[in-house]
C-alpha cells in the first residue's frame, strides 16, 4: 500500500508505519532542516513543500498514487505548551491538511495531533470537510504509555476510510493497549545508570525531577540544564539534587523510541524541536497495526512491496479517455496477463452492434460493491471495474452481456458489455493503486430484464459465469 506522510519532520509518523509493514514512498515538510534528518534515514526521499499551497499539494502528491495519506499538522496552536490560540496560523495546517485529502481522495488517511483538538473549531471544520468528501471516520485520544512508549503523552489521532461508516475503528484503536503505562526502567532497564532525572517544567510550581519508575513526562522541544537556584519541588520524588541530571539528546530520542541507529545532524536547538515535535515510533506503529488489521480484514494488502512509478503507462491512463487500447487479442490469457504486466495492458475487440437480444451469447454476472449500486440503479455508469484479477472461467472476447448482482436481493439489470479488458482502476482513478489490475468492463444499458430483483445462489453461480443469456432467463 503506497503511503504518503504530510508535515513529516524527521519522520517518527513515517517509520512507526514503516515498522508496521506499511510502503512509504514520499514524505513531505517545509522544515529543511528535519527534511535533511529524514533523508538521511529513509531510503525514499521527502521534500521541501509549501503544504498551505493546497493546489500545488494535491498536483504534486495525486503524481504519486498513493492509497494512504497520514500525517501530523503542527499542533503549536492547540498544545498546552504553545498560546492555545487556534486562529494563531498554525491551527489553520489543520484545514489545509483536510482540503488536500478530500481532493485527492486516497482511500485512507491517518491525521494526528494533540488532545486538545478536540476542544477546537478547526476540527470541527476539518471533520466537516472530510465528511463532505465521503469519508467515515474513526477517531481516538491515545496515552503513548499504553502504547509501547515510556512517556505520558496524549495524542488525537483520525482514521478516515472512504465509505465507511463513522466509528468503524474506535474499539480497535483501544483494544490492544497495555494494562499499565510502561516506565522508563521497563524500557530502559538499568542501562541510563541513573534513578531520577530532570525535566525542566514549564512553571517552577510544578516539579521537575522523575523516577525512572514511571513514565517520563511528554517530551517538549527544549531541553535546558537544572538551574543551581532550582528548589526541590514538594512532588519530587527525591530529597536531594545531588546527582540528578537532565536526560541526553539521545536519550530522549530514545524515549520518542527513535531506534539507536537513528542519525540526528543539525544545530542542537533544531535536534531537540524535531524530536520534541515527532510523533513516538511506537506509538505510530501501535495505530499502523490496527489499520493495517483492519485494511487486512477488508481485503486490502498493506505489506511492503517494490513498486516502479516511472513511465508506468498505468500512471498516464486516467488522463485520457476509456477507449480500449488498440492491441486486440483472440483470447486473453490471464496467467499471461499477469507475466506481462505492467509492460502492457491487454484489451479484446469491441463487440459488434447487436439488433435486439441474442439468448445464445454468454454473460457476466457480477456481485457489485455497494458504493457503485446508485450508478447503476439511475444509469449513469458506463465503465465498470470488477472486484477480481484473472477469474479463470471467463474468457474476455465471448461475454456480450453483464448483469449487476445486489448482494441479498440478485439480478435486474441487462448491459451490453461494449469493451472488455483487464485494466486498473488508476485510469480514471489518481488514488487508486496502478498495480492492483482488474477486469475492466465499458458498459451501456440495454433494459431492465425482471419486473423485481430474481435471486440466484452465488454458490452455482459464483461471482463470474460464463453462462448463457437464455440460462439466465429460465431461472
Amino acid at each position: 500500500m503506497r503511503v504518503v506522510d504530510l508535515f513529516c519532520g524527521c519522520g517518527g509518523l513515517s517509520l512507526g508505519f514503516e515498522k508496521a509493514g506499511f510502503n512509504v514512498v514520499a514524505a513531505y515538510d517545509k522544515w529543511e532542516a528535519a527534511l535533511h534528518v529524514y533523508n538521511t534515514n529513509f531510503n525514499h526521499s521527502a521534500k521541501q513543500l509549501d503544504l498551505t499551497d493546497v493546489n500545488t499539494c494535491v498536483e504534486t502528491i495525486s503524481a504519486l498514487s498513493p492509497n494512504m495519506i497520514i500525517g501530523g499538522p503542527p499542533c503549536q496552536d492547540f498544545s498546552s505548551a504553545g498560546k492555545r490560540d487556534e486562529d494563531n496560523g498554525r491551527g489553520d495546517l489543520t484545514v489545509n491538511y483536510a482540503e488536500i485529502i478530500s481532493k485527492i481522495k486516497p482511500p485512507v488517511f491517518v491525521m494526528e495531533n494533540v488532545d486538545r483538538i478536540v476542544k477546537t473549531n478547526k476540527l470541527v471544520e476539518a471533520k466537516k470537510i472530510f465528511k463532505e468528501a465521503g469519508y467515515g471516520l474513526s477517531f481516538r485520544i491515545l496515552d503513548a504509555s499504553y502504547c509501547g512508549v515510556p512517556q505520558k503523552r496524549k495524542r488525537f489521532f483520525m482514521v478516515g476510510v472512504l465509505g465507511e461508516m463513522d466509528g468503524f475503528l474506535d474499539e480497535a484503536l483501544e483494544a490492544s493497549m497495555s494494562k499499565e503505562p510502561m516506565t522508563m526502567r521497563d524500557f530502559f532497564g538499568d542501562s541510563l545508570g541513573i534513578e531520577y532525572y530532570y525535566r525542566h517544567p514549564r512553571s517552577y510550581a510544578r516539579r521537575g525531577i522523575f523516577s525512572i519508575d514511571e513514565p517520563s513526562p511528554t517530551v517538549r522541544g527544549v531541553n535546558r540544564p537544572m538551574p543551581d537556584g532550582y528548589e526541590i519541588h514538594s512532588n519530587d520524588p527525591v530529597r536531594s539534587k545531588d546527582g540528578i541530571r537532565p536526560l541526553t539528546t539521545k536519550e530522549r530520542s530514545l524515549i520518542q523510541t527513535f531506534p539507536e541507529e537513528f542519525h540526528f545532524e543539525g544545530s542542537k536547538t533544531d535536534i531537540e524541536q524535531m524530536i520534541g515535535n515527532a510523533v513516538p515510533v511506537n506509538l505510530a506503529k501501535y495505530v499502523a497495526t490496527v489499520v493495517a488489521s483492519y485494511l487486512e480484514k477488508h481485503g486490502q494488502p498493506i505489506l511492503k512491496k517494490e513498486v516502479t512509478i516511472t513511465n508506468h503507462p498505468a500512471i498516464k491512463l486516467h488522463k485520457t479517455s476509456m477507449v480500449a487500447m488498440s492491441v486486440p487479442v483472440q483470447l486473453v490469457k490471464f496467467s499471461e496477463v499477469a507475466k506481462e504486466y505492467p509492460d502492457k495492458i491487454v484489451t479484446n475487440e469491441i463487440a459488434k452492434d447487436l439488433d435486439g437480444l441474442d439468448p445464445t451469447k454468454n454473460l457476466l454476472v457480477s456481485l457489485v460493491k455497494k458504493d457503485t449500486i446508485d450508478l447503476l440503479l439511475d444509469g449513469s455508469i458506463n465503465v465498470y471495474y470488477t472486484g477480481k484479477k484473472f477469474p479463470s472461467t471467463v474468457e474476455l472476447n465471448h461475454l456480450y452481456y453483464f448483469m449487476p448482482y445486489r448482494n441479498g436481493k440478485g439480478i435486474q439489470d441487462l448491459y451490453y458489455i461494449k469493451v472488455a479488458r483487464v485494466g486498473s482502476k488508476h485510469e480514471v482513478h489518481p488514488e487508486a493503486d496502478p498495480n492492483d489490475l482488474r477486469l475492466v468492463f465499458e458498459i451501456e444499458f440495454v433494459k431492465q430484464l425482471f419486473d423485481d430483483y430474481k435471486p440466484i445462489n452465488l454458490e452455482i453461480w459464483h461471482t463470474f459465469t460464463d453462462t448463457t443469456l437464455q440460462k439466465i432467463m429460465a431461472i
